[in-house]
């Protein structure tokens, strides 16, 4: 009898081994992972029945899983748990579509009877109707389109056979399988996915048949295995001796099934694939029995450039379905972007034009218009090259002529980072994602969707930490991940984030690993460092703070601090010269802090919660916690800061900062007063 499938998403290995041995001496079967972005991977390739998921995690923040979990697998049922969750957590939750908030420490009963109380609500819930399988699934765009497939659909929901779904990736080959059995007599039946690619047979065979005990399968095990639909993805990696056995069953009369050894469980068998199954039976590598089964009720599923007529109507279905992320406003779209749309050949299919809309809508958010410069280099590049009008973003001039023009820069894929948060000591994720050219750096909050560009107008406060704020979402602590973007020249990003960026171990050495990790790539189109002309200056009078920026051939930051014991006196100078040199010479200087700054944190309501050893603690003329990096690690890290503030400015600048005792209060008067004369505005 196949086991209702747990995921278990817990970090805390002690916790996710007893979770899992409980719930396996249950019946369950039970797998873990303490990675939220390999959890969804797990899930993307063999979707669980139910998935136990703990909210802080040291990747994806279990919110955000949650998010994505339902919005692609509705049908599982998801727990959540946490130690350290408000009532605003749990509702979140629950709002999101969790089905139990279950808080730590949690007795043995209560978590056996939490997923006790899933799976009897699962098996009374009644089978989704075709009207709620398109608007929850990933692939309904395009969908009224395919007139042929939707005639298949309805008269295969008139019988009982095997059906066969055949189509390139992406075209929505499940969601179609899902349409059928949810317009059928069997709807409220179970729907059970199973990927041939990465299950093991053997537990693929324990959902299909059943051993017969004398001739005649027991009937506890029939009553406990009946009434369910079974899903086959890439039934092309189905074993051969599966792939036999199906074919022998459904090639046999009644007599002769009941001669058979084995029993099949299923109401009903569905199957997909993306291959071509008639020269893989023709090669031996696909019986040509089942394949010939198969035949009078496959539908293929035509790929998206066969219909890419219909594109301009699908992107207005889209933007109308995700008008609450644009706050209930249509962004405008230029001519350009949807005749581009319409003349890429989408190998991926509506899975992919799914994707592109997603990051063209985040990128152009700000700006409330989609152009050419949202869509992906090798969309645009289609465009450019059989049109004779200038590629979006680039500048008359050709690159070659233009010394301080450089190329665009953005990630090859996302990249995850958790951590604390200095100043609240609260657990903190953030997650990096790639955007098309001319976006900028955005800051997105990860529980509500909000962005905030990183502009200089957004600036809220620099107590401690640079913060930014846009209407009602806020995000502190920003300077170190804008120093190392500044540094590694990525000028197109989004930074998915919760309230404050995480600190790690104060510095930002971290960042630039999940950088590297990220692998940067050059993009088409180019940016202009910004050249500093002349002087320009602010505070300094009479010895108080102060910093200039002048004229300089490369990028230079000198600092000098004047502080009590054990600072002392300090002077350090960087020069850029790439970003390993940064990666080497500031990178690692971390936070510090006297002792009494930590009391005036705690009284303000910061640091509650947070650890010591995250920064470099002074007290009593000497440091208390940790040994420096560097004899002037203090005035690094100085510089550290000021490269972050900085890149708020929106592109990397040639000068030679010159900072004199200044903090972050100087950093941002400094490029407002160069904004205001140089541009004339603070954007």
């Amino acid at each position: 009898m196949p086991k209702e499938r747990i995921l278990i998403v817990e970090d805390e290995t002690n916790i996710a081994s007893s979770i899992k041995g409980i719930l396996a001496d249950e019946g369950y079967e039970v797998t873990a992972t303490g990675d939220g972005l390999d959890a969804l991977e797990q899930i993307q390739a063999d979707p669980p029945d139910l998935l136990v998921l703990d909210i802080w995690l040291p990747g994806m923040d279990g919110i955000e899983v949650l998010k994505t979990v339902k919005t692609y697998h509705p049908e599982i049922e998801v727990l959540v748990m946490s130690g350290h969750a408000t009532i605003d957590t749990a509702v979140q939750a629950t709002k999101l579509g969790a089905f139990d908030f279950i808080e730590k420490p949690f007795t043995l009963d209560h978590l056996t009877q939490s997923v006790e109380n899933v799976f009897k609500q699962k098996k009374k819930k009644s089978g989704p109707s075709h009207q709620d399988i398109l608007q929850k699934l990933e692939l309904p765009l395009g969908f009224e389109a395919m007139v042929e497939v939707k005639k298949a659909i309805k008269n295969n929901t008139r019988n009982n056979k095997p059906v066969l779904v055949l189509g390139e990736k992406g075209t929505g080959k499940e969601f179609i399988a899902q349409a059928i059995h949810s317009q059928s007599r069997k709807a409220d039946r179970p729907f059970i996915k199973l990927n041939c690619a990465v299950r093991q047979m053997q537990d693929i065979q324990n959902h299909l048949f059943l051993p017969r005990s004398k001739g005649r399968a027991s009937t506890r095990q029939s009553s406990r295995a009946a009434g369910k639909a079974v899903f086959l993805r890439n039934v092309d990696a189905l074993s051969k001796g599966l792939q036999d056995k199906l074919a022998a069953y459904f090639s046999a009369d009644t007599e002769k099934k009941q001669e058979l050894k084995l029993e099949f469980i299923p109401d009903r068998l569905f199957a997909s694939s993306s291959e071509d199954l008639e020269a893989l039976a023709a090669a031996g590598r696909f019986n040509p029995d089942l394949l010939e089964i198969f035949r009078e009720s496959t539908l293929d599923v035509p790929p998206l450039r066969e219909y890419c007529l219909n594109i301009p109507t699908m992107i207005k279905d889209y933007f109308e379905q995700n008008s609450p992320k644009t706050g209930g406003s249509l962004p405008e779209i230029e001519p350009e972007v949807i005749d581009a749309l319409c003349n890429y050949s989408w190998p991926e299919n509506i899975k992919e034009l799914k994707t592109v809309l997603d990051k063209a809508l985040v990128s152009s958010l700000a700006r409330g218009k989609i152009t050419l410069q949202d869509l992906p280099s090798r969309i645009r590049k289609l465009r450019s090259a059989s049109s004779s009008a200038p590629a979006i973003g680039l500048s008359e001039r050709p690159p070659e002529t233009s010394p301080n023009r450089y190329p665009q820069r953005t990630l090859k894929r996302s990249v995850v980072l958790c951590g604390s948060g200095l100043h609240s000591g609260i657990k903190t994720g953030l997650i990096l994602q790639p955007l098309p050219p001319g976006s900028g750096i955005i800051f997105g909050d990860i529980s509500s969707g909000q962005t905030i560009p990183a502009r200089l107008e957004n600036v809220q406060s620099t107590d401690y930490s640079t913060c930014l704020k846009k209407g009602s979402a806020a995000v502190g602590t920003i300077e170190h991940i804008m120093a190392c973007l500044h540094m590694y020249r990525i000028t197109n990003l989004l930074i998915k984030i919760g309230d404050e960026a995480p600190v790690m171990d104060g510095s930002a050495k971290d960042f630039c690993q999940l950088i590297e990790d990220g692998e940067f790539e050059d993009q088409d189109d180019y940016y202009d460092a910004i050249v500093i002309d002349r002087p320009y200056s602010f505070g300094g009078e009479n010895g108080k703070p102060g910093i200039t920026v002048e004229p300089c051939d490369t990028f230079k930051v000198s600092y000098h601090m004047e502080y009590p014991a054990p600072i002392g006196v300090l002077d350090h100078t960087f020069e850029y010269r790439g970003h390993e040199s940064f990666k080497k010479e500031i990178a690692p200087a971390r936070t510090f802090g006297f002792m009494e700054d930590v009391a005036q944190l705690t009284k303000m309501g910061f640091a509650s919660g947070g650890k010591l050893d995250n920064f470099i603690l002074l007290g009593d003329g000497k440091v208390l916690n940790t040994q420096l990096r560097f004899p002037d690690e203090f005035a690094r890290h100085k510089i550290l800061d000021i490269i972050g503030d900085f890149y708020l400015l929106g592109r990397p600048i040639q000068g030679h900062i010159r900072a004199y005792k200044s903090g972050h209060t100087q950093n941002i008067g400094l490029m407002k007063t160069f904004s205001s004369a140089r541009l004339g505005s603070v954007a």
